[in-house]
């Protein structure tokens, strides 16, 4: 009986050493969090719409898609034109003519697809290039002043903050002075 009291024993302190070992390096690996001593913010949606570039981009997009939409608005206006022209139709004439208003409402529809990805894919190329000049520009920025951490000032993201954080309109300056 005593032995067995002993062995019980036995076990179990060495099952609490092992957790005490076993736990050991956990409390050790705790990381530890750099202190953040200077913050700044950036409205990336200002940059877009406030620098030189941006406002030029805007006006590329706006025009470009103005001419596209205008062989769409002729060739628009030419289906409903042969619509019209369906009224006097009858029989075989009447069948050839509306597969043709068929076939050419699909094409239609196959070019508004088709300049609506190609002026998104234009959109997102021209965004992606400012977003890359104004990161290098913040990155810059914060280097030489010294800031931690820059975040992106957005509704979502950032509910509060005092205007002295907010670098948007540096960035802005030296974006329109390196991007002309």
């Amino acid at each position: 009986m005593a032995r067995r009291i002993i062995k019980s024993l036995t076990v179990a302190a060495a099952l609490s050493l092992g957790c005490i070992v076993t736990l050991a390096p956990v409390a050790d690996a705790r990381a530890e969090v750099p202190a953040v001593k200077k913050i700044a913010m950036v409205d990336m949606q200002r940059v877009l719409n406030e620098t030189t570039a941006g406002k030029r981009a805007r006006k590329e997009l706006e025009s470009s898609s103005k001419a596209k939409q205008g062989k769409l608005d002729k060739k628009r206006k030419k289906l409903e034109a042969d619509a019209a022209k369906l009224e006097g139709m009858s029989g075989q004439a009447l069948m050839e003519a509306q597969e043709k208003l068929q076939r050419e409402s699909m094409e239609l529809q196959s070019m508004l697809f088709a300049l609506e990805q190609e002026l998104g894919e234009q959109h997102n190329k021209l965004l992606e290039k400012m977003y890359r000049n104004a990161q290098a520009i913040v990155a810059a920025m914060a280097k030489a002043d010294g800031v931690d951490l820059v975040l992106v000032r957005d509704q979502m993201t950032v509910i509060y903050a005092q205007d002295a954080f907010d670098i948007t309109g540096a960035v802005i300056k030296k974006y329109n002075a390196k991007h002309k």
